[in-house]
C-alpha cells in the first residue's frame, strides 16, 4: 500500500507535466470508477480546497490565486450553511 507521501509525489509529479488532455483523461478516468470511490474522492478535493481558503494555508505570489479562489468558494458556502464545510456534507455509502 503506498504512504501519502508517495501518493503526493506521484500526484504532483502528474500535475508537474500538466496538460489539458492529461486532465481532461484523468477527469474520464475517474469518471468510470466506483461511485463510493467517486464521491471519496470529491471529499478529498474539497479538504483541499478548504485547507486552501483557511488561514493556515501558507501562499506566496506563485499560490496566492489557489487561496483566493479557494476562499471565494468555501466561504458562500459556510455563510449559508451555518460554518459547516462542504467536505463535511458528503456521506460515505
Amino acid at each position: 500500500m503506498q504512504t501519502a507521501k508517495e501518493l503526493v509525489n506521484e500526484v504532483t509529479n502528474f500535475v508537474n507535466t500538466f496538460s489539458t488532455s492529461k486532465s481532461d483523461e484523468f477527469i474520464s478516468e475517474m469518471s468510470h470508477e466506483h461511485r463510493t470511490l467517486q464521491q471519496s474522492f470529491t471529499r478529498l478535493c474539497l479538504k483541499w480546497i478548504e485547507y486552501c481558503a483557511s488561514d493556515e494555508y501558507r501562499y506566496d505570489d506563485r499560490n496566492k490565486a489557489s487561496h483566493t479562489v479557494s476562499k471565494q468558494l468555501i466561504e458562500p458556502y459556510q455563510e449559508k450553511y451555518l460554518g459547516y464545510k462542504p467536505s463535511g456534507y458528503l456521506p460515505t455509502i
